[in-house]
């Protein structure tokens, strides 16, 4: 299946779910290419919550308006969808649903005990100094480390760094690779600034901080690396090298297979990796199996299935 093929599938699902259950909720866009939007003062009712009034309070107010993407209320939002799963877990405090969760790589998606841990969304890591702090979508912390989940829904890619992208003219321009450049110090521009990336990364995975790449090996894996960054360093800027990364993605997704721009990204931080457990794959059918026997989230699993097609 081509990714337009892929995208045109969901939106029809979308498009189907929302003239059920959206009518006089949606923003007023057009329907081709596009998919469903809430009005703005609507954006809540995206997430899908349980009859039970308390627990339903509990999900919506999971993630803060701040905290909130700028697309929150399109139907297609990976936030919002994150939000409906985590959310629902920890509301109905059913974390050991998650227990011995098989990964695409046989190791636990997320532990093999849940006494003990904790789910937080949007979390923020504090000690790299950057201008806006890493966010990681849900965060589990527990006994034997954490774990960052990184959320995928309908996106064709991981994040990639930014100053390649900005104008020569710049004074934090990059060309892309990992050198001296533009008149600065150090070789990276984030480095330059104050930002500890390329302080830890070394430890993680197998790229030098004491010599030229040229292009740079951070450049490409860059959001996937500072998620490894969030699940391995402490708020005391102590690397743990018991965390790992846990990306959740449709399985349905082109580029997220063989061939696609998600999976080369992923295939690259792999390969550069220090330590065989830090990057785990999971996709969002495998999970809703994982919990569709539980007869509080029946609503969460059906509700899935026939918004966004995502079958256990």
């Amino acid at each position: 299946m081509s990714y337009a093929d892929y995208e045109k599938t969901v939106l029809q699902t979308l498009w189907t779910w929302a003239d059920r259950r959206h009518r006089g909720e949606l923003d007023g866009g057009k329907r081709q290419g596009r998919p469903p939007v809430l009005a703005s003062e609507l954006s809540l009712n995206n997430v899908l919550v349980p009859p039970n009034g308390s627990k339903a309070d509990d999900i919506r107010a999971a993630i803060p308006w701040n905290q909130r993407h700028r697309w929150f209320r399109s139907l297609k939002s990976s936030q919002a969808l994150t939000q409906s799963v985590f959310g629902a877990l920890r509301a109905f405090n059913r974390l050991d649903l998650l227990r011995n969760v098989p990964a695409e790589c046989g190791r636990p998606a997320f532990f093999d005990n849940h006494q003990g841990w904790t789910l937080d969304f949007e979390h923020e890591v504090r000690c790299l100094k950057e201008p806006r702090p890493t966010s990681v979508d849900v965060l589990l912390s527990g006994p034997n480390g954490r774990v960052a989940v990184e959320c995928k829904f309908m996106e064709r890619d991981f994040g990639t760094c930014s100053r390649p992208r900005l104008s020569p003219s710049d004074a934090q321009y990059c060309d892309g690779s990992y050198r001296v450049q533009g008149g600065r110090v150090d070789r990276c521009a984030l480095t330059e600034i104050g930002v500890r990336y390329w302080d830890y990364l070394p430890a993680l995975f197998n790229w030098p901080a004491d010599r030229d790449h040229n292009p740079c090996l951070f450049r490409d894996v860059y959001q996937l690396v500072r998620n490894a960054l969030a699940a391995t360093l402490t708020s005391a800027g102590k690397l743990d090298y018991r965390g790992h990364v846990l990306v959740v993605y449709d399985a349905r997704n082109p580029e997220f297979q063989a061939g696609g721009k998600a999976k080369e990204q992923w295939a690259l931080a792999i390969a550069a990796r220090h330590m065989p457990q830090l990057l785990r794959r999971l996709s969002w059918q495998s999970l809703l199996a994982s919990i569709a026997h539980a007869p509080e989230l029946a609503y969460l699993v059906s509700g899935v299935r026939e918004k966004y097609g995502l079958e256990p």
